[in-house]
């Protein structure tokens, strides 16, 4: 309830958020659109910081952002994300983000990439082959 104003708190109180679920149910559709929009731009958001204004994977280049994901520099991506998820913001790694003023520690990497360097500790493209 943060975001509310104060009067918006003291009728979210009175009301058990009553309003807030019929007006959702009334509108569940235009609701689940607006909320995926705001997911995609929130997304895009934290992409773009991290790797610039047309993100792109920093291991191999790829710039289709369906293909591209948050990595942890350090590692320890599951347990952070683990650690969040019984705060206020439900796990949410991009709110999170957001709200701590994109801290450092993270790099944008394609899937692949990132699910190479997780299995294999590095990703192939960095490794040199002799």
């Amino acid at each position: 309830m943060k975001h509310m104003g104060i009067y918006e708190q003291r009728y979210h109180k009175k009301t058990g958020g009553a309003a807030q679920k019929k007006y959702y149910e009334n509108n569940r559709e235009s609701e689940k659109a607006r909320r995926r929009e705001y997911a995609k731009k929130r997304r895009l958001t934290v992409l773009s910081h991290y790797s610039g204004l047309i993100p792109f994977c920093c291991c191999c280049g790829e710039k289709e952002v369906k293909f591209l994901a948050l990595d942890h520099i350090k590692g320890g991506g599951n347990i952070h994300r683990k650690e969040i998820a019984g705060g206020e913001m439900g796990g949410n790694m991009y709110q999170w983000i957001i709200k701590n003023d994109f801290p450092e520690g993270f790099q944008i990497l394609c899937h692949n990439c990132n699910a190479a360097k997780g299995y294999y500790g590095e990703c192939p493209h960095k490794i040199s082959i002799i």
